[in-house]
């Protein structure tokens, strides 16, 4: 016996009403709601294939429950309302290669208001389109066993009157705001939103602004607007107190996953006005997660073989930045809170924490060079005292600057931050201070008097020797005593700051050998055992 084949396909009786409840059930919250809306406007002008000057995004706020996002983009003829009104079936990437590519759409807003309303006209065309969709209503059925078609139906309408050829745009309003959603009701959080999320400008006042819009230039598929809260633009905001612009790519295994610009500050950068610190992950300008993601100190969650561990991720305030992905295969997730943890996406993780690493060392090492940093200054301040001069704090300070000192002439340590905490202390000018301030010190520190000689019996020499001229050789009176050689003694000590004031006034301390040769004189001094090291 063999099978035979039956005739059939799927219906509409096959899809029941709960699938569109399990598609959005808890899968945006009110940021990402404003997101999807936003995004389509984009995509809008996408279509366009220009955003002219004058053009932007609006986002108005009609009422305490309303709100509405217009575009003045391509705009929809009644084929592509229809189109629109469709759950889960996108053509967006064929056509355009758009930001949207899951078919989420106007259903975005499906738990967070009671009814949508689309109004929108296409250039070219004389009618004008109106889409209402009941949410609400629908959301009330979405439990009940019966097939998606008996619970849309009935619940949306078409309708459409006369408009200039020439009007193009789309007008999206989310009425009757509900629970949280009604946040988007607050002008604060609208700007919030757009600052830290949406793809709106940089403020004109960042003072890399030319060398950030170079880096935007180079990444593909970046993409920004003007986005109006109220008629006032938003912009991204980043953090003044930073300094140099720096750009990297990501690489793993040969190939790149994304690139980076970064700008660091001193200390944990301060953040106002929806400013952020750290780093933001986006695809096509569209944030992805939080602020920092993938900055766990465990990271074995997301299922990577490198990188595990995270050091103090908290380092990472020191810094601002944007991770912007160039991988076309890598995807975010539905809600876009995080990226599909697929393999490629993995690498890319993996690729993030290790540029995090970097970051991480390069904030410890700066935090370290601070607190030496202060202490040169308290130094060169001390120096400045004339009868006020503290020599239990000098002798202490000279200790902590000779600790530099060895740190600077140290060879290459293997650890990451201890290597860049040596790079900051070699600096030309900071070292030139370092060991000027060294020579300033010991110059002004009273030495100790220097101690009679002790006989040693039977060898004719005196004890600390070092600081005997001539001992070596003394010759001893009869009897076998050693020889008076009170007038031998000197105290090296001082001779090596003679010395030091004789090359001062030679080529003078403000010449960059001065604290080179001084500090060569010193280690002979030392080698032969003259003055302690």
């Amino acid at each position: 016996m063999s099978w035979s084949n039956i005739a059939d396909e799927f219906t509409i009786d096959d899809i029941g009403a709960r699938l569109l409840a399990n598609l959005a059930r808890g899968i945006y919250n009110h940021e990402a709601v404003l997101r999807e809306y936003v995004q389509n406007a984009c995509d809008a002008y996408q279509a366009l294939g220009t955003v002219p000057e004058h053009e932007a995004i609006h986002i108005h706020i009609e009422d305490e429950e309303t709100i509405a996002v217009q575009d003045n983009g391509i705009g929809m003829n009644l084929a592509d309302v229809r189109e629109a009104k469709r759950i889960a079936v996108s053509s967006k990437p064929e056509m355009y290669g758009m930001t949207g590519f899951r078919g989420i759409g106007i259903w975005a807003g499906f738990q967070a208001c009671n009814q949508l309303e689309v109004v929108t006209t296409k250039a070219g065309d004389r009618r004008r389109y109106r889409l209402q969709v009941d949410f609400a209503e629908i959301l009330e059925h979405v439990n009940e066993n019966i097939n998606i078609k008996e619970l849309l139906d009935g619940r949306f309408r078409i309708q459409s009157d006369s408009v200039r050829p020439d009007e193009h745009y789309t007008r999206v309003r989310l009425v009757g705001l509900q629970g949280d959603y009604r946040k988007l009701t607050e002008r604060q959080e609208l700007e919030r939103i757009v600052s830290q999320i949406l793809p709106c400008k940089v403020a004109p006042k960042f003072q890399f602004l030319n060398q950030l819009n170079e880096f935007y230039d180079d990444v593909e598929g970046y993409q920004e607007y003007s986005i109006l809260v109220e008629e006032g633009e938003v912009f991204k905001a980043f953090p003044d107190e930073v300094e140099d612009f720096h750009v990297t790519s990501l690489i793993r295994d040969g190939d790149e996953y994304g690139r980076v610009w970064w700008c660091s500050g001193h200390r944990s950068l301060p953040t106002r006005n929806f400013e952020h610190r750290s780093f933001r992950l986006r695809i096509r300008n569209f944030a992805v997660g939080g602020v920092g993601i993938y900055d766990d100190e465990d990271g074995s969650v997301y299922g990577i073989v490198n990188m595990k561990t995270l050091r103090t991720p908290s380092h990472l305030n020191w810094h601002v930045g944007e991770i912007h992905i160039t991988n076309s295969e890598i995807r975010p997730d539905t809600p876009r809170s995080a990226l599909e943890l697929d393999t490629m996406s993995r690498r890319a993780i993996e690729a993030i924490r290790s540029f995090y690493d970097d970051r991480i060392a390069d904030s410890r090492a700066l935090s370290e060079f601070n607190t030496c940093r202060r202490e040169l200054e308290k130094s060169e301040e001390l120096s400045e005292d004339g009868d006020g001069f503290d020599v239990g704090q000098a002798q202490e300070l000279l200790q902590k600057l000779k600790e530099q000192d060895e740190r600077v002439r140290s060879r290459q340590p293997a650890d990451k931050v201890k290597k860049r905490l040596r790079e900051l202390l070699r600096r030309r000018d900071y070292k030139k201070r370092l060991r000027k301030q060294i020579t300033l010190l010991e110059q002004r520190i009273p030495k100790k008097p220097a101690e009679p000689p002790k006989e040693q019996a039977g060898n004719g020499r005196a004890a600390g020797s070092k600081s005997q001229a001539g001992s070596k050789g003394a010759e001893q009176e009869a009897g076998g005593q050693p020889a008076d050689t009170t007038s031998l003694l000197v105290d090296f000590e001082e001779l090596l700051s003679d010395v030091f004031a004789a090359v001062k006034s030679k080529i003078g301390d403000e010449d960059e050998l001065y604290p080179e040769v001084c500090e060569a004189i010193h280690n002979v001094f030392v080698e032969k055992g003259l003055v302690d090291a």
